[in-house]
């Protein structure tokens, strides 16, 4: 999937072939047909879910709409046809399916887009049972692309041509043509199969089998938050819309009517589009961006703005009546990653002390003790840890430090806040130089996260602050998924489940009664969860228990 994946030829791509196949369409024949695979005990299982909409197919990345019409199964050994096509009244027993795969004796269920066939599932059989064991080929083709490639890029059509070096025509569903639909469903299960027996040796070459395999087991969360959804009080919503429409019609300060049209643009519509029974159902994407970090879209509920600035607005967002959200988030998590990955031992120790790192960088700033620093300081120290981190340079610093922090600096200042950062945390100066030698060797520069997630930098096009910023973005990444996974595993015996992610900030629904205990869960399953992919610093998480979110 990067330039030292097999390249596609030039010539035509023959066709993947077509496997032997048996076609079930009422309860009975699926009944039977799934209890002949369950006694064959196959060590995999390769899936395509088809799903229609009216006049075509569904978005195949996207489970929210659209109705099941066909699931195609492939196995490599066992009696009988290699594949099995459900279709019509067969598919009422794909919850069987999926209780077999959540049970003990469960092979291992591929699939290329695991997060939207398990949801496409999930909506048709009525229960949230993940498979014991799940892999998607399509998060296995985003790792191996080295960041040069976004899921909405390595269709299986594309991954085929790559990877097994033969074309796959993806079913177009047709009614008149509806046989041949339902060949081409179990001929791309078969290919789902090869590309999983072709990309699993490529992972592991690579040592990111860690980091696909946590992909894979992310899914059902990630589906189930999906489906929860945001509780948002739609008729609160239009208030606060409407509130901003009426000043709009009375503002006249240029730089406020900007900032209302803005926010009218891109919130006002949001209970008209997205709002569903007083929850929003935004997709969320673990594998957008390079880092590893999770986007949100349809709507981007991670783009709200605080109180500050749209008063009003985020206390919409409210638990419904005897429930409670609980808000959790890494504290400093970032500085607490580079501190383990440069690795800078005097970074480490302030967290291991329990000591402020904003006040530690001030009082170099300022020469004086911690325990002297004022608040002013300890917010310019804040806007220079956070603005260093990553190799911002003094000018781009002022600017940051002015609109994040409200700190005015002359661009000596700006300098002599950068020279006290380093001088502060010497292991994080020695980080930036090692990058910054590697960035201008005039070559490819590959950095990686503590799973083996990779970002492949070719050359001209190398960036010392995204070079330095994605290893640790990425591992925080992979820390928070570990604990997100673990989340969906133990919050519903609480009665809770997670409801939104928001970069390293997790968000909860319980009833009011378990509160408490969902908050402690919350915490201490963050923490671990993280320490296991960051040991050298001590990990604390922030989490409060409100009505509306804030």
């Amino acid at each position: 999937m990067s330039r030292s994946s097999p390249a596609a030829p030039d010539a035509p791509l023959r066709p993947w072939p077509v496997p032997s196949l048996q076609v079930v369409s009422t309860r009975a024949a699926a009944d039977e047909a799934i209890a002949a695979w369950r006694t064959s005990m196959p060590s995999s299982v390769a899936l395509h879910v088809a799903a229609t909409r009216p006049g075509g197919w569904a978005d195949p990345d996207d489970h929210r709409s659209g109705e099941l019409w066909a699931l195609a199964l492939h196995r490599e050994h066992g009696d009988g046809p290699a594949a099995l096509v459900l279709t019509g009244d067969a598919l009422a027993q794909v919850s069987t399916l999926l209780a077999w795969w959540a049970g003990g004796e469960s092979p291992f269920v591929v699939v290329h887009g695991a997060q939207a066939a398990l949801g496409r599932l999930w909506r048709h059989g009525g229960e949230e049972l993940a498979p014991a064991r799940l892999g998607c080929t399509q998060s296995a083709a985003v790792l191996l692309g080295d960041g040069q490639r976004g899921p909405s890029s390595v269709g299986l059509d594309v991954c085929a041509a790559l990877v097994l070096q033969h074309a796959v025509s993806l079913p177009r569903f047709v009614p008149e043509q509806e046989r041949d639909a339902l060949v081409q469903c179990a001929t791309a299960a078969a290919a789902v199969h090869a590309l999983a027996q072709r990309m699993v040796p490529m992972l592991r070459k690579r040592d990111a089998m860690a980091a696909w395999q946590l992909e894979c087991e992310l899914v059902p969360s990630v589906v189930a938050m999906e489906r929860a959804g945001m509780p948002c009080d739609a008729a609160a919503f239009e208030r606060v819309a409407a509130s901003w429409r009426d000043e709009r019609a009375q503002a006249t300060a240029a730089d406020r009517i900007t900032r209302l049209d803005k926010l009218i643009s891109t919130y006002a519509h949001w209970p008209r589009d997205f709002t569903h029974g007083n929850r929003i159902h935004a997709r969320l994407h673990p594998l957008a961006a390079d880092s590893g970090r999770f986007s949100c879209t349809e709507p981007n509920l991670q783009q709200v703005p605080s109180e500050h600035t749209a008063p009003g607005l985020r206390a919409c967002f409210r638990a419904p009546a005897g429930h409670v959200l609980v808000v959790a988030d890494y504290a400093q998590i970032e500085l607490r990653v580079a501190a383990a990955l440069a690795p800078c031992d005097a970074l480490a120790q302030v967290f291991r002390e329990g000591r402020d790192p904003h006040r530690a960088t001030a009082a170099t700033l300022a020469g004086k003790p911690e325990h002297e620093v004022t608040a002013h300081e300890r917010k310019l120290a804040k806007a220079v840890n956070f603005g260093f981190l990553f190799g911002m340079g003094a000018e781009r610093f002022r600017e940051y430090a002015a609109a994040g922090y409200g700190v005015e600096l002359d661009l000596a200042g700006a300098r002599r806040a950068r020279e006290a950062f380093f001088t502060t945390f010497p292991g994080i100066a020695a980080w930036h130089r090692r990058v910054a030698d590697r960035c201008r060797s005039g070559g490819t520069v590959v950095v990686r996260t503590a799973l083996g997630r990779r970002k492949r930098f070719l050359a001209g096009h190398v960036s010392v602050p995204a070079a330095l910023n994605i290893p640790v973005q990425g591992t925080a990444a992979e820390g928070f998924k570990r604990a997100m996974a673990a989340l969906h595993r133990v919050l519903p015996a609480l009665g809770a489940r997670g409801v939104l992610v928001v970069h390293d900030e997790y968000l909860a629904e319980c009833p009011a009664a378990a509160a408490a205990a969902v908050r402690d869960c919350v915490e201490q399953t963050m923490v671990a969860q993280m320490a296991t992919v960051v040991s050298r610093v001590p990990i604390v998480v922030e989490a409060e228990i409100v009505e509306a979110w804030r």
